[in-house]
């Protein structure tokens, strides 16, 4: 028997409806989102990757089955959770497979030895079917995959039993410990309390400063460097941890901190520096590290050159800096790193290996903003945190459904953890811990960048 997996999985901020009068509209996308990734890990583990697929309409969960190296078979909706069924069924069969099981994603404790005998059950039926508490199917296997029209929902064990006889298919209905329970109402809730960590809200929240890290240099390993650090003070990162990085310490590992001497202004430059008071090696600097200069201004400190910089920022003197620099002669100055969100996954990867827990990293610099005076820490490195969190079709605190309404998630750790980074403090790591969030792999911090021709100020 060759065997395929499907996961059925809808749209986390469309599920568990019927905890609506228990759990808040975050907390239940949250259990969605955790139920949902136990049994994507339990089934790729078990069976490979290679064997499961994941049926959904969610960018956020094929992205999530991607990065487990799960297929993803894309679900427009239109055939609701048996139209889903279907496609699991199409896309087995495409893949050779003589078998396909469905398993919802919403069953709390997942055994290997249930799904074994699951298996061993389809050797004398053609339809195996693991019911569930109330007469549902929580799981169903059946051979061919098409074997039968899917009927889930209100008694489909009973329903799935009744298309294997039109079919002439021989079935059987399953009732094992595990695989009979999920988690749909309230009392289903109640009897897994080990589920409450993903439920909780952010009321533990707290951030704390990693102290103690030496001057960095060129060919340092920030990660070693923090992890050292975090060990010395008795810490350790746990699941959920966000780690920012201010930009100077990787720029400096990286060796992007140049001596003006090595830059020859040309006559742009020239120009530029005439205008802003600038010097021109500086002004040169500003021109090899950006796409577009904006604005000019000149002022009693040297000047304002607002730039478009090589990774989209739109900053001043294209985010190149002369504080906190060994030295503080006015002849050296620290560049941006080169790919900042690179930066942020090499740091991740290494704090992985060093703790077992995968955090997420975020590079952070110190930004002015149009409109208000001032300075504020933005993320323009991000590993494994999403940048942007979309709440378009969300429900506000009073039912109101939300057109546009886009958090900048990692910009506001990046502030957050300013507070922590004063400019004389000598503290350029914070971990941020307690906060409820969801891995994106595919996150960059220029997911927050404007389109050049939605910009309406420049």
């Amino acid at each position: 028997m060759s065997l395929s997996l499907a996961i059925l999985m809808k749209d986390p901020a469309e599920a568990k409806t019927r905890l609506a009068g228990a759990l808040e509209f975050d907390a239940r996308e949250r259990l969605a989102l955790t139920l949902f990734e136990n049994t994507l890990t339990f089934l790729v583990r078990a069976y490979g990757a290679e064997s499961v697929g994941v049926v959904t309409p969610s960018q956020r969960i094929a992205e999530l089955a991607q990065s487990a190296g799960a297929a993803v078979i894309d679900d427009d909706r239109s055939g609701g959770i048996n139209g889903a069924a279907a496609l699991a069924a199409r896309w087995a069969k495409q893949s050779g497979a003589s078998t396909l099981m469905i398993v919802h994603a919403d069953i709390p404790v997942l055994d290997e030895s249930e799904f074994r005998q699951t298996e061993e059950a389809s050797n004398a039926h053609d339809v195996v079917i693991a019911g569930s508490a109330d007469g549902g199917t929580n799981a169903i296997l059946v051979t061919p995959p098409d074997a039968i029209s899917f009927c889930f929902g209100r008694d489909s064990a009973a329903a799935h039993e009744k298309a294997a006889r039109a079919m002439g298919r021989s079935s059987v209905v399953l009732k094992l410990p595990h695989l009979s329970r999920d988690i749909d109402r309230p009392a289903d809730l109640a009897t897994h309390p080990e589920l409450a960590g993903a439920v909780a809200g952010t009321s533990d929240f707290r951030a704390f400063a990693v102290t103690g890290l030496p001057e960095v240099t060129e060919g340092d390993d920030p990660s070693q460097l923090i992890a050292d650090a975090l060990d010395r003070q008795g810490e350790t990162l746990k699941a959920g941890d966000i780690v920012v990085v201010a930009q100077k310490i990787v720029s400096k590992a990286e060796g992007r901190l140049k001596t003006l001497s090595a830059y020859v202004p040309s006559s742009k430059a020239g120009e530029i520096a005439a205008k802003t008071g600038k010097d021109a090696r500086k002004v040169e600097a500003i021109l090899q590290e950006s796409d577009e200069i904006l604005r000019t201004r000149d002022e009693a400190h040297g000047g304002l050159i607002i730039t478009r910089h090589k990774q989209g920022w739109v900053c001043a003197n294209a985010g190149i800096d002369e504080s906190n620099i060994v030295g503080g002669d006015g002849e050296n100055i620290l560049l941006l790193p080169e790919d900042p969100d690179a930066s942020a996954q090499r740091i991740r990867a290494a704090l992985e290996q060093r703790f077992g827990v995968s955090p997420g990293v975020i590079i952070s610099d110190t930004f002015g903003r149009p409109w208000r005076n001032g300075l504020v820490n933005i993320a323009i490195g991000v590993a494994g945190v999403p940048a942007l969190i979309d709440w378009a079709g969300r429900p506000d605190a009073y039912g109101r459904v939300l057109a546009v309404t886009m958090p900048a998630f990692a910009d506001e750790l990046a502030a957050a953890a300013g507070l922590l980074m004063a400019k004389d403090a000598g503290i350029p790591v914070v971990v941020m811990r307690g906060l409820k969030w969801f891995e994106k792999p595919e996150a960059s911090a220029r997911d927050v960048l404007r389109p050049v021709s939605q910009e309406l100020f420049l």
